[in-house]
């Protein structure tokens, strides 16, 4: 079996434009990210899905595998699994989706996600997921998930759930941390074969198309600190996150 990690990258965000360029400690966003993903200790490969000729060339300059997508391709996930074909994977293989708007990931976050995908041949989509604070609980932007008894997602929303009706009832809160690996076969399933559902649609998360057609999505709780950056003011925060950052210390990256 082999475990390949995709970073869709793009020029083209309307928030912050040329984000994956630019510069955290010396070295670019994708670099970061790239490099970060590169030290787990399953990843076969990884490589960067691009649709800019800039994105091509700094990939190259540092020594990283590119696949070139089309520009019109609108959702990430779908970048790497168009990039993926071109890798002659089997059926059984591993693909990991990574942001690369995510300069702290930890490889261990990987190692992780894909540990479900390993230990069980019934599970074909995984998802990290996090703790979450009372503050991210209120914020949109934050993807909350409520899970079954065996870790398997119930439901995502960015509205505030699960409900503070019974606060002595409280259970864990999580929000989902973008890293997601699919069994080869499902990937190709949940991009070509697989319609976009009402759900999925109205939340404006992908991951629903999979639980409201039926599929069990597992999610893996993680210890680590990620920060996703949207803006110049992110890019601003992870910066200073990154100088008590572990990995950052050790490889400088």
């Amino acid at each position: 079996m082999k475990v390949v990690v995709g970073i869709p990258a793009r020029l083209g965000s309307t928030r912050f434009p040329g984000k994956p360029l630019c510069n955290i400690h010396g070295k670019t966003m994708l670099e970061h990210v790239y490099r970060r993903c590169s030290l787990s200790r399953y990843a076969d490969q990884t490589f960067i899905a691009a649709c800019d000729p800039e994105i091509q060339e700094h990939a190259e300059a540092i020594g990283a595998h590119v696949v070139m997508t089309a520009p019109d391709i609108s959702r990430p996930g779908l970048r790497v699994a168009v990039a993926a074909e071109q890798l002659g994977l089997d059926d059984n293989d591993i693909v990991v989706v990574v942001q690369g708007d995510e300069p702290l990931v930890n490889p261990e976050m990987i190692d992780m996600a894909i540990q479900p995908l390993l230990e069980h041949p019934d599970v074909f989509v995984s998802n990290l997921i996090a703790p979450l604070t009372e503050e991210e609980w209120q914020d949109p932007g934050e993807i909350k998930v409520v899970c079954d008894l065996q870790m398997n997602a119930i439901y995502m929303s960015r509205s505030p759930i699960p409900s503070i009706a019974h606060e002595e009832q409280r259970t864990d809160w999580w929000k989902q941390v973008c890293i997601m690996p699919f069994r080869w076969h499902f990937m190709k399933k949940f991009n070509h074969e697989l319609t976009a559902t009402p759900l999925e649609l109205q939340e404006s998360i992908e991951m629903l198309r999979a639980i409201q057609h039926g599929f069990k999505v597992r999610m893996v709780p993680s210890p680590f600190i990620s920060k996703s950056v949207d803006t110049d003011a992110d890019r601003e925060q992870v910066e200073t996150l990154m100088e008590n950052d572990d990995i950052f210390q050790r490889f400088g990256f």
